[in-house]
């Protein structure tokens, strides 16, 4: 069976599903291939199931909080399961959303998996039969794969990576995880509030080398959890078993050997799309390759083949569903002939430790390189009224601007940083000086309150900091 389409989506997570429904929203007659399941990764297997169960691991400290308070809630039964449950019926709310977005739009939704016949044409095989689509424009969005290290393969006992560590019975007594990226750290943020000692080996010098030492020494004095049981420059070499059939990391550090046991080793050293360009075909295709391997595309999402556009994790770092979902609406837009771009120039990144990381813009180090001054404000969140009232007060709010007061980045570490980051990106994005913030009116109290004392020190006009 052969079937024409103005624009074919390859894969149905963040980005694959946007573009089908905005391509369908501007008139386009859009088929959308998923081989698992619809909202990929991010919805089902990553930042939503994460963040649910950092969301219900975080009461155990407010249980704490509410007996300094006066709220005597006896002793606390925790059924992981009954947890795990309430997850995956967020996650089943989620994909039916989306499933019903989808059916709204006309986009027709076919499973299976997709390769290229030609640069027009692909062949879905489902179940052993195979339909054929004709295209005006594909777009690949066929997400990445949590990267597998030589030595500890998933195919061994009880190595598995951060997907199926969302997935587990019960709460482990002891977790080793290999890699201190955001996800691994993410790990030890859920894991140790429910009660599991977590173990994290990774190969650099230091703990999430995505952020500033700034960052990572003030969540890792916030908190024992994220200085205990660290090992860095410590690089991971393989795994063994005991008696118990229980797993044991072998390790290396400064040329001795170490070994950390636990009831899983969670391998969570990267992701790679590589994988899914084998089975797209793509060598029927003039699709290029970048030297790292990943698809090439430019900044309206084009590949070098004319008929075929790549987002998200497909097209390669940095890996994040929020540049997904803005790559997908773009090139829905260049599919139906628009002159549009991605612009990821303020992109903000988030981390779900406690207290929470949110960064936008340059950081004070990359402003001071490109400018010949700069103005940095700091406001702790024990000066923050909110941060008190919730009994949340660890972290900083930091603002960064040139010396003509134009703002350059913000970051933030403490309670709710995912939320105020929002309104320092649109900030950057509609050039807002200092002194746009610290005019504008904002609800009292609030943690974006933080946002106007922060403009104001960097003026030297801070009423609650000195």
């Amino acid at each position: 069976m052969s079937t024409v389409s103005d624009l074919v989506v390859i894969g149905a997570g963040p980005g694959g599903y946007t573009a089908a429904i905005r391509g369908a929203q501007k008139g386009l007659n859009v088929a959308l291939v998923e081989r698992e399941t619809v909202g990929g990764v991010c919805l089902n297997h990553g930042c939503i199931p994460a963040k649910a169960l950092i969301h219900a691991a975080g009461f155990q400290r407010d249980i704490d909080h509410w007996n300094e308070l006066g709220i005597e809630t006896g002793p606390v039964d925790v059924d992981f399961q009954a947890i795990q449950d309430w997850k995956d019926e967020v996650i089943e709310r989620l994909d039916g959303q989306v499933l019903e977005s989808l059916e709204h739009y006309g986009v027709d939704l076919i499973e299976g998996t997709a390769r290229f016949a030609d640069a027009t044409t692909l062949h879905v095989e489902t179940d052993g039969d195979t339909r054929t689509l004709d295209f005006e424009t594909a777009v690949i969005a066929t997400g990445s794969q949590p990267l597998e290290i030589p030595g500890l393969e998933y195919s061994q006992d009880r190595v598995i990576s951060s997907r199926e560590v969302l997935q587990v019975d019960e709460v482990p007594e002891e977790i080793v995880v290999v890699g201190g990226g955001y996800i691994g750290m993410e790990a030890v943020t859920k894991f140790s509030k429910f009660g599991a000692r977590v173990k994290i080996v990774e190969a650099l010098d230091r703990v999430l080398s995505e952020f500033e030492e700034e960052i990572v020494d003030s969540i890792q004095e916030t908190s024992e959890m994220y200085s205990d049981d660290i090992y860095t420059s410590t690089l991971a070499k393989g795994v063994e078993y005991d008696d118990e059939g229980k797993p044991i990391l072998v390790a290396e550090t400064d040329g001795d050997e170490l070994r950390l046991s636990g009831d899983y080793i969670v391998v969570a050293a990267g992701r790679e799309p590589n994988s899914a360009y084998d089975r797209l075909e793509l060598d029927n295709t003039d699709v290029d390759l970048t030297e790292n391997g990943f698809i090439a595309v430019d900044d309206q999402c084009r590949t070098s083949a004319d008929s075929i556009l790549a987002v998200g994790d497909a097209a390669g770092p940095p890996y994040l569903a929020h540049v997904a979902y803005h790559e997908g609406k773009v090139a829905a837009a260049v599919a139906a002939g628009e002159d549009r771009a991605v612009d990821t120039e303020y992109m903000p990144t988030v981390m779900y430790t406690d207290p929470e990381v949110a960064t936008v813009g340059l950081s004070e180090a990359d402003a001071a390189e490109q400018y010949d001054e700069v103005l940095v404000g700091r406001v702790p969140m024990t000066a923050s009224g909110r941060a008190l009232t919730m009994d949340k007060t660890e972290g900083y709010l930091k603002v960064i601007a040139d010396v003509d007061e134009q703002l350059l980045g913000v970051r933030i570490v403490g309670p709710r940083a995912s939320d105020t980051i929002a309104e320092a990106t649109l900030a950057l994005e509609m050039d807002a000086s200092l002194d746009d913030i610290a005019t504008t009116l904002h609800a009292h109290p609030t943690f974006p309150e933080n946002l106007v004392e922060a403009a104001e020190a960097a003026k030297n006009e801070a009423i609650h900091t000195h």
